[in-house]
């Protein structure tokens, strides 16, 4: 019997619901993701130039609009997403997640990121896809589709155009820069919301490997970040344009970060912008002038978000960097840790109507405030990633199994560091580590306590089940019984939700049984195997039957 993610959830939450006091603990990330989906943010654009770090979801109204692999297009993929997208949004309002949008008819539906699209403030999206621009509404319908620079496919591919991140709205005007290989910069604006396009030549490069064009910090007009040039000897630049980008003025002294992915404006301060660069982050407080390193952030910075707190808090600068999220109360004074959930890898983070996400190879994650503070997981090294043995022990006083793909766990197992009891069964199977597959998601390992228990781990793959989880986890009391996360413990591929058969034909299904622990007044415990014959007495004697819940490698 399988059981649906509602029932598995019921059964592993009412251990915590019954004991709710409402009484809240230290926050986590929590993983969100359309359900069977591999939703790492392996953001493209149709250039592919940009640091892909740097690249985050849409915000859109009330909306926020993420993407998952295009591998997800095809039915044959090992994430078994059969719809005709690859994007997904999540209701800010409700936190509710939705997908199955008709994009009537759009050609690269899957493109939904800050690099070539922009939320306009009537609730529609704008995307680029040189030389047209499409339309969606509110709804995620493709409106219309206009060609706005009059170049066919042919002269884009032969031009070897490229978009300048990212579009614009300003005052009511669209913006869109083109960048050509042949050394020139052109800027397209829009005084009817995109019916019809102008174009201003300009008389400067402007890069097209970063967020390059914005609104200046007043809202009144434009700057754009012109490229180093080592051939000229000449640094990279910051200009600005009012009169919609036909002439530019230059805005720096000279001083301006070279290898600058996006410049932030403080929303509070128009004399203070942020460059988030490779090298770290730069600031500058007379609107753009002299430019100077904080020094406290020497790693690479990829977003930037500024949140406002109920006071006598003050606000919090929340940046993504390559080794996950940091955050600063004190204008970036001083930065601490926010990483609790959170993998040890490249991050950037976007806020829109009070939620909070981070994005990474990862995948997408929610901290429902900067409450999330600890240290990240750390990963493999690069050379050591890919298929790793997952082991599996049974104890004989508890009568618990557990599984693990660590080397080091299994050895201290073995001898004893886990407590009595513990052996091998000698059932393995082959999964993924930690950023080992790009067709595989994240598993979630949970565990209780000894005392008030459960006295058990738990493994799901679901992030709806992970994240729900975490969530009665902080309102649980630690002297009441709760789940507890631990890590990500490895990767497998999400069964198919329908079809003939639930994992791809170079994949193995893992089955998994409960042994109805809550109903007895014991504690919870599950076990994973990829024979499902050893279930077969297990059932008979009171076990749970609970089919298919992941997808693992051939042996």
């Amino acid at each position: 019997m399988k059981q649906n993610f509602f029932t598995r959830f019921l059964r592993t939450s009412l251990i915590i619901s019954f004991f709710y006091s409402g009484v809240a603990a230290a926050g986590q990330w929590k993983p969100f993701c359309v359900e069977g989906a591999v939703c790492n943010a392996d953001f493209q654009s149709y250039s592919n130039l940009i640091d892909r770090h740097a690249a985050g979801p849409l915000p859109v109204g009330r909306y926020i609009w993420f993407q998952y692999p295009t591998q997800a297009l095809d039915p044959q993929s090992p994430n078994h997403i059969r719809n005709n997208n690859s994007v997904f949004r999540m209701d800010t309002l409700t936190g509710k997640i939705e997908q199955n949008f008709d994009q009537n008819g759009a050609l690269i539906p899957d493109f939904v990121s800050d690099v070539e699209s922009i939320g306009l403030s009537d609730g529609t999206r704008l995307s680029i896809w040189l030389p047209n621009s499409l339309k969606f509404s509110e709804e995620g319908e493709l409106i219309e589709t206009r060609n706005l620079s009059g170049h066919t496919m042919f002269e884009v591919a032969a031009n070897k155009y490229q978009l300048i991140p990212s579009p614009v709205e300003l005052m009511g005007v669209l913006y869109v820069g083109y960048y050509s290989s042949i050394g020139h910069s052109i800027i397209y604006h829009s005084i009817d919301n995109g019916q019809t396009w102008e174009a201003k030549g300009g008389d400067i490069l402007i890069d097209s490997r970063r967020y390059s064009l914005m609104a200046n910090p007043e809202q009144t007009g434009l700057w754009a970040i012109s490229p180093e040039r080592s051939s000229q000897q000449q640094p990279a630049s910051l200009w600005e344009s009012i009169d919609d980008g036909d002439t530019w003025a230059q805005v720096d002294n000279g001083s301006f970060p070279e290898n600058t992915v996006r410049i932030v404006h403080d929303l509070d301060d128009t004399q203070i912008s942020y460059a988030l660069t490779s090298e770290g982050l730069y600031v500058s407080t007379n609107r753009g002038i002299y430019w100077r390193s904080t020094l406290l952030l020497g790693e690479a910075v990829h977003g930037m978000v500024f949140i406002d707190r109920t006071p006598p808090l003050s606000r919090a600068l929340v940046v993504g960097t390559d080794s996950g999220v940091k955050i600063s109360t004190d204008e970036g004074n001083s930065w601490l840790d926010m990483n609790k959930g959170l993998l040890n890898i490249p991050h950037t983070v976007t806020y829109h109507n009070g939620v909070l996400v981070a994005s990474s190879d990862a995948g997408y994650f929610t901290c429902n405030s900067v409450d999330c503070g600890g240290e990240a997981q750390a990963v493999p090294a690069e050379e050591e990633r890919g298929l790793v043995t997952v082991t599996e022990f049974y104890n004989t006083d508890l009568g618990h199994y557990f599984m693990t793909p660590s080397e080091e766990e299994v050895n201290g197992i073995d001898q004893g560091s886990a407590g009595p009891g513990w052996v091998r069964t000698g059932e393995t199977f082959q999964a993924w580590s930690l950023l080992g597959s790009n067709s595989a998601a994240n598993l979630c390992r949970l565990y209780g306590s000894v005392t008030p228990g459960p006295n058990s781990h738990f493994f799901t793959l679901s992030t709806q089940e992970c994240s729900s989880l975490l969530e009665l986890e902080q309102t649980t009391p630690a002297t009441k019984p709760r789940w507890n996360f631990e890590q990500y413990s490895f990767m497998a591929i999400p069964p198919a939700m329908e079809g003939p058969q639930p994992c791809p034909d170079d994949s193995q299904p893992v089955y998994r049984a409960y042994n109805g622990g809550f109903a007895r007044g014991e504690d919870s415990n599950h076990r994973y195997v990829t024979d499902p014959a050893l279930l077969e007495p297990m059932v008979q004697e009171g076990w749970v039957d609970e089919g298919v819940v992941f997808c693992v490698a051939q042996p």
